[in-house]
């Protein structure tokens, strides 16, 4: 009903399964750019395990005038990948940044980095 994947009535409730949120935020030169290629971590900085979300769904049209309004878009959680950082709460960093030196440990290949699999 709301995009959360939750659905309940007075005796009935379910899960789906499906993790959707949706967001607004206004029309700029940065925020045009957006498009199905993007991903996020939204969630709060608190939490031991931030969420990503892909961009999946941009509603750009028809809520601007004149280069201003606002875009709603649609965002699917998805995995977080060993390109996001999780401190810094940036999706895709190190595929803009450079990681600190690389150590001599071994990949464990049971460590998921402190992500969470659920596909």
């Amino acid at each position: 009903m709301d995009l959360t994947g939750e659905y309940e009535d007075r005796h009935f409730v379910v899960t789906r399964g499906d993790s959707r949120i949706a967001v607004t935020i206004p029309r700029n030169s940065e925020t045009a750019k957006l498009g199905r290629d993007n991903r996020f971590i939204i969630d709060d900085p608190d939490s031991p395990e931030p969420l990503a979300y892909l961009l999946t769904k941009p509603l750009k049209a028809g809520l601007t005038f004149n280069d201003q309004g606002i875009y709603k878009f649609v965002m699917q959680e998805v995995v977080s990948t060993d390109d996001d950082n999780l401190d810094l709460m940036i999706a895709d960093y190190y595929k803009h940044f450079r990681r600190e030196a690389f150590d001599d440990r071994q990949p464990n290949p049971d460590d998921h980095h402190g992500r969470t699999v659920w596909i």
